[in-house]
């Protein structure tokens, strides 16, 4: 069986070391020409990073990140209204991941600089993927691993209705030691009480943190991607935010910083067609305030691995990835839209909801996976109908 996944994210990278454990010949091809930093960090859940170690077993790479213990809300004039202990959260480089998942692949597995056109069809069954560059890459199964703006989702969908803006994010790095050490382990976002703007860091390690400015555009916006133009915004609407934001900012790389402009879409009837099957933010988007985008992606890799490894044909492990991970995905994306809406409006009530799911986000009672498929895919059981 020869697999092909298109996109080289942590979706696919993560799949990719999956499918070949179990010995498939896999292609994992990448649009960009060279690895990038594009994303800076994230936070994932315990739960995937017990996955990341499943895979990491037999390698002498180091896992990348460090655990985030404490969550601290804050308002602008500086008073904590809420600070809470946390068991399940870590911070990852988004570069340190990808590189950490490139390891765990064999040699030449990933091709880049390729950016997927179009699937070829013999006798009316899917045969091959055609790149921009004029590539072709045959196999058996194809999986889209190509983020929130799919073109392989749009191969076999068709266009799909993504969500207006509603909030943008601004998001950048910042190196100081005196910061990255004074809020080691720490999340704090400092958010109005009356409207929709929120500051938030987290560091990554002992010389560097990560930060992002989320606000309503409705309020204002930037018209310019120009770094010097994103900065004077950032210090325009945070102005009225403690002195840290300052020291952030100023100790930040203009050059690196972004305007994220958020955005989902409801849950799909499907995440497959024929021999394509989709992963990650391809199959399904949430809003960042829930943080549970890579984690979704790496939980979603095990399990179409697990269900591929045990279904008698691609159909079936297709179905049985889609029953499974759908009902959580699906209130993910719904919880992500009522925080979304509790930061555009928030009333200034005191304790502002958790801007990521809380530590019970895979045991609540209506995301939950079932208990024996929760089991084997969190404790790493080869096969769930054992």
């Amino acid at each position: 069986m020869k697999v092909v996944i298109i996109g080289g994210g942590i979706a696919g990278l993560t799949m990719g070391a999956f499918l070949q454990r179990l010995d498939a010949d896999v292609v994992v091809c990448e649009k960009m020409a060279e690895l990038g930093d594009k994303g800076h960090a994230f936070l994932i859940h315990g739960d995937a990073l017990s996955i990341l170690r499943e895979l990491r077993m037999g390698s002498r790479v180091s896992l990348p990140g460090t655990t985030v213990n404490y969550f601290s809300q804050r308002r602008p004039g500086g008073e904590e209204i809420r600070k809470e202990a946390l068991s399940s959260w870590h911070c990852m480089r988004r570069c340190e991941l990808t590189g950490f998942l490139h390891t765990l692949l064999k040699p030449l597995t990933v091709v880049q600089g390729r950016a997927f056109s179009h699937f070829i069809r013999e006798r009316g069954k899917i045969v091959a993927a055609a790149f921009a560059n004029g590539e072709v890459e045959y196999g058996n199964i194809f999986i889209g691993a190509d983020g929130a703006n799919s073109k392989v989702r749009e191969a076999i969908f068709g266009p799909i209705d993504l969500s207006p803006v509603a909030v943008k994010e601004i998001v950048g790095s910042s190196r100081s030691k005196k910061l990255a050490r004074r809020y080691a382990h720490m999340f704090v976002k400092i958010q109005e009480a009356s409207r929709g703007l929120a500051f938030g860091m987290i560091p990554t390690d002992d010389q560097e943190a990560v930060w992002f400015m989320q606000y309503d555009p409705r309020i204002a916006d930037t018209v310019s991607d120009e770094p010097g133009d994103i900065r004077d915004f950032c210090y325009d609407m945070l102005r009225d935010f403690p002195a840290v934001v300052k020291e952030v900012l100023t100790s930040a790389d203009p050059g690196k910083t972004y305007v994220w402009n958020t955005k989902d879409f409801d849950l799909l009837p499907s995440f497959h067609r024929e021999n394509v099957v989709l992963l990650g933010d391809a199959a399904h988007l949430t809003l960042p305030f829930t943080s549970a985008g890579t984690t979704n992606a790496i939980i979603g890799a095990k399990t179409l691995s697990l269900f591929l490894e045990k279904a008698k044909d691609p159909e079936a492990a297709f179905r049985d990835y889609y029953r499974v991970r759908s009902s959580v995905v699906g209130e993910h994306i719904r919880l992500g839209r009522k925080l979304r809406e509790d930061f555009l409006f928030p009333g200034g009530v005191e304790k502002l909801p958790m801007p990521f799911l809380s530590p019970e986000w895979n045991t609540g009672p209506r995301m939950q996976l079932p208990s024996r498929e929760r089991h084997f895919l969190i404790r790493g059981h080869k096969n769930p109908s054992n």
